[in-house]
């Protein structure tokens, strides 16, 4: 038993006040012989053994009520070991317990069911947050749906071990989500001694539709649809309109349908030349914050091309095609070979290894920063940037290797950089022959030329994607733009399936799941302790009812 306000037991010290009273109160009488009476000795004495019966008896219940009503007034407080009640209300309270709430304000918690968002039911950004209740109670106020995903097995993990670094008895994770099937992963939560506290999915999922992702090429408007599985097709409406604050030049570029899982294509309309912002949007569903996909499309003038003999029938055939389809004209803009230009220059390694020594005198006395090195092992390639040339097998290069800096690099192999740009030069590692590289061979090979004479060449960066609040940011050097990085919410929040009862078994091993009520119920069920003041208050009131029964007795 322990007390909630342990200096008021200095108060049992009363206790001795009824004790004092009675010895205050007891006399002695004086003797006296009175013949005709002493036949009343033997009742006297009889009476007297019952009054002090009864005069112990009202010191007992008077001492025992001074006590009772101070220990009452001291909180006393005992373990129930058990759940039941809400666990704040004054009839139960917990011993001090470790508690860490991971609340899962994703995109998908704005999702609206039976008329309400899914985010009012909870109580993270994956932030671990300390501070006072206030302060953590405000902070969970204005708490709002956010574009990320939540991992969710890693933050309940983590949330898990900081709680069990408390050295107190009570240690408890309770896990507020929608618990999306998509957020759990492929880990497991296993932490000894936390208890771990699960609000149950809604019953009901909405057949949500969300646009995955927006991307404009060659080929037009690729467009790919997400979703709930079953959800059926849904009209895409496509827009584009120049950088800025003009809505009223938006023009619409196509309509199309698609259910989730699905991807179409949309020719865009033909453009002047710059950057467009685009936008994809769907009819408006449970969940909205997925209904809009931004996407961006760069319209330049084809790159003039000189090529020189000695680049090989592959590159030679691949312009031809890219001339046909007018990606490329013929001119002076960019080279390709085996020596520098006074254009922008795409330099291969020559044909002939005593060349090389003159190449890279001529790449030092232009300013470059990189050089041909001594032959590399084979390998495959890998870039970030050049989607088309993944996986594909180099079996002859020459390292690359930097005189002030590495940076510049747009693929590499075996980890070592196999094309690089530097100012308007941009070096090759290998030859582009089937001898050299599996490249010409692939069915990427043409697009990667178009990539190296309309961009690379020319120094600008691919669009890239990244989760965020929808927005573009462009990339400038100096007065152009050069490239962009399109933001938007995480595709797998638009899959609103909740996970089965065993993935959450196999993702969080021994936890509870509860719905709302359960879970009022059965937090700090382990470490809940009663009040027992009102109890003792009562039985105060009975002792002095028999007190006052036995005092009028006395009389």
């Amino acid at each position: 038993m322990t007390f909630l306000h342990p200096l008021a037991l200095l108060g049992l010290a009363a206790a001795a006040i009824p004790a004092l009273l009675h010895l205050l109160e007891r006399r002695t009488p004086p003797e006296a012989e009175f013949p005709p009476l002493r036949y009343l000795r033997d009742a006297e004495r009889q009476s007297a053994r019952r009054l002090r019966l009864r005069h112990l008896l009202l010191l007992i219940l008077r001492t025992a009520l001074v006590a009772v009503i101070v220990l009452a007034a001291a909180r006393p407080i005992m373990p129930t070991g058990g759940s039941g009640g809400n666990g704040t209300g004054s009839g139960a309270v917990h011993a001090p317990t470790a508690l860490a709430v991971v609340l899962d304000n994703s995109l998908s918690a704005s999702a609206v069911v039976d008329g309400r968002p899914v985010l009012n039911r909870l109580l993270a950004d994956g932030v671990a947050r300390a501070g006072s209740r206030e302060a953590l109670l405000a902070s969970i106020d204005g708490a709002t749906a956010t574009p990320q995903r939540l991992e969710l097995v890693p933050a309940v993990e983590r949330a898990a071990h900081l709680v069990a670094a408390e050295p107190l008895r009570g240690l408890e994770v309770h896990v507020l989500s929608d618990l999306q099937r998509t957020a759990l992963g492929t880990g497991r939560v296993d932490v000894p001694g936390v208890a771990v506290l699960l609000l149950a999915p809604p019953a009901r999922v909405p057949a949500n539709r969300g646009i995955a992702a927006a991307r404009a090429g060659e080929g037009g408007l690729t467009i790919a649809v997400s979703g709930t599985p079953g959800a059926g097709a849904t009209p895409l409406v496509a827009r584009v309109r120049p950088p800025g604050n003009a809505p009223v030049s938006a023009r619409e570029a196509g309509r199309t349908l698609a259910a989730p899982g699905q991807s179409v294509t949309l020719p865009l309309p033909p453009l002047a030349p710059g950057w467009w912002i685009g936008e994809v949007l769907l009819d408006a569903d449970e969940l909205r914050g997925d209904d809009r996909r931004l996407f961006v499309v760069r319209v330049a003038a084809p790159a003039s091309v000189a090529a020189d003999a000695g680049v090989g029938p592959f590159v030679s055939a691949a312009l031809a095609v890219l001339r046909m389809a007018k990606r490329v004209t013929v001119g002076g803009e960019v080279s390709i070979g085996e020596r520098l230009s006074a254009a922008r220059s795409i330099v291969l390694p020559p044909g002939d290894p005593a060349l090389l020594g003159q190449v890279d005198r001529a790449l030092a006395a232009r300013g470059v920063r990189w050089h041909f090195g001594p032959p590399g092992p084979p390998g495959t390639l890998a870039s970030a940037d050049l989607a088309m040339v993944r996986g594909v097998q180099v079996n002859r290069r020459y390292r690359l290797e930097a005189t002030g800096g590495d940076s510049g690099v747009v693929a590499t192999v075996n980890g070592e950089p196999w094309l690089v740009r530097d100012g308007r030069v941009v070096l090759l590692g290998s030859r582009l022959d089937t001898t050299w590289t599996a490249l010409p061979a692939a069915p990427g090979f043409v697009p990667f030329v178009d990539a190296l004479a309309n961009r690379i060449a020319r120094g600008e960066a691919s669009v890239l994607e990244a989760v965020g609040a929808p927005r573009v940011q462009f990339v400038t050097r100096g007065a152009d733009t050069v490239g962009a990085t399109v933001f938007g919410p995480d595709p797998l929040e638009s899959d609103l399936t909740a996970a089965t009862p065993d993935e959450l078994r196999r993702a969080f091993p021994g936890a509870r799941v509860l719905d709302e009520a359960g879970l009022a119920a059965e937090r700090f069920a382990a470490t809940r302790r009663a009040d027992v003041s009102g109890w003792l208050l009562g039985f105060a009131l009975l002792l002095a009812a028999i007190e006052l029964a036995v005092a009028s007795m006395s009389r």
